[in-house]
């Protein structure tokens, strides 16, 4: 018992140790020339640059903190008794820290988590899911900004630690894939006073002309912020090796003491590219939102986006920029330019 109060405790700190790890790296990289990147390390210790000192313990620190994720998901994966198959506990973790920034809200800064623990002693169905749950909204395919807009913190605070604290403290358990033919997720967790049950389906066809349609369907009730539903229909066709064109709606309903209903649509141009440390990728296109009200649709918000994400430095980690030029008309808010950023360290 006292072993497995324990891992829970490391795991409360976790965020903490992950953040400050996410800052070595990016701090490093701007230290670093493409010189020392193209230069493998020398086996001697008198012949290594002192950048590729810096490297050399970046990359130590990093597998050193993805093997104790590992030993304590094995740690965790054994609480629910003996395993069945010589397969380990599969742990992953993604650090965040999004930036954003338009001339009506400022900057706002806001470190984000989001990590997942395969349990092998339950068949695999069942993983252990922490972090911000939000971000299981955003779309799988890398560079987006069709839908963000910069959200104030609380007393309009550049970055507000307790949001912070409250966003990242979601714990869920995770029921995957129980049927066959099916991609659907169950989630049963708690985010700070908010006890939730989630669902997520997902479906995709194969049609003429290399389309492929998509849909998912996401519904969600805590009882703190009762009923949220998503459903996303989405069109891919191929329009090279490297390049698609995406055609992709949403509808967002929520109730919470009064129903509301959102809709989004965009279309935009994907390039995937290989670079020195995995692919990067490139999205540009337009965007168009709203409300229906009394069975009406409105228009609210319309205007150009572009993103970009890559790798840099290292394969783990990432560099994202988002640029949009929208405008809002529930908040007399004309055309402006907004920007996103995103540091992103995967272990």
């Amino acid at each position: 018992m006292d072993e497995n109060v324990g891992v829970l405790m490391r795991f409360k700190y976790v965020m903490i140790y992950a953040l400050m790890m996410s800052a070595a790296p990016i701090a490093l990289a701007n230290e670093s020339n493409t010189q020392a990147n193209d230069t493998p390390l020398q086996t001697e210790t008198e012949d290594q640059t002192p950048d590729q000192d810096q490297a050399g313990w970046v990359d130590e620190n990093h597998q050193n903190f993805k093997d104790w994720l590992q030993d304590s998901a094995d740690n965790i994966d054994g609480w629910f008794g003996e395993k069945r198959s010589k397969q380990s506990a599969r742990a992953s973790l993604r650090v965040m820290v999004d930036t954003t920034w338009n001339e009506y809200d400022g900057t706002k800064i806001k470190p984000r988590v989001r990590g997942r623990i395969k349990l092998p002693t339950l068949e695999n169905r069942l993983s252990l899911v922490f972090g911000d749950d939000s971000l299981d909204y955003e779309t799988r395919d890398g560079a987006l900004s069709d839908d963000r807009t910069v959200m104030p913190n609380a007393n309009d605070r550049r970055y507000d630690r307790r949001e912070t604290r409250e966003n990242n403290s979601s714990l869920a358990l995770r029921w995957s894939k129980f049927r066959r033919n099916k991609d659907i997720d169950i989630d049963l967790g708690v985010r700070s006073n908010d006890v939730y049950i989630r669902a997520k389906a997902e479906k995709k066809w194969e049609m003429s002309h290399d389309i492929t349609m998509r849909f998912e369907q996401m519904y969600r009730y805590g009882s703190h912020t009762e009923h949220t539903a998503v459903s996303t229909l989405e069109f891919t066709q191929p329009q090279s090796e490297h390049s698609d064109l995406v055609s992709r709606s949403q509808l967002h309903y929520t109730h919470k003491g009064e129903e509301n209903l959102y809709w989004h649509s965009s279309l935009f141009q994907r390039h995937v590219m290989p670079v020195k440390h995995g692919q990067s990728e490139l999205n540009y296109g337009l965007y168009v939102g709203g409300n229906i009200q009394d069975k009406k649709v409105y228009l609210n918000t319309y205007g150009p986006y572009a993103g970009y994400r890559q790798p840099v430095w290292r394969p783990w980690l990432f560099l994202q920029t988002d640029v949009s030029y929208y405008n809002s008309k529930h908040d007399a808010r004309s055309h402006h330019a907004s920007i996103f950023g995103r540091a992103e360290v995967i272990f």
